[in-house]
């Protein structure tokens, strides 16, 4: 995530890579919250489809109750690699 102030109230920007492809989806938002990303993920799931595995840092919002139900529901695989 990373804080931009030119986009106004869309001052986040949520960045995935796809480790295989190189791929990347980045999307603007109001906040750095699970729900956040949670929207974050769901459009890069309406453009790549649904991965098996997601990795990330273990920061709160990715390890959050919220995220974490959402992933569970997409039959996703949270992996944390390097500690937030």
């Amino acid at each position: 995530v990373t804080h931009v102030m030119e986009f106004g109230h869309l001052c986040y920007v949520h960045v995935s890579v796809d480790s295989f492809s190189h791929f990347v989806v980045a999307t603007a938002h109001t906040g750095e919250k699970a729900r956040d990303v949670i929207r974050h993920w769901l459009q890069c799931i309406a453009v790549t489809g649904v991965p098996k595995i997601i990795k990330t840092d273990n920061g709160p919002l990715y390890v959050s109750v919220k995220v974490q139900a959402s992933l569970q529901t997409w039959g996703i695989k949270h992996v944390t690699g390097i500690p937030h």
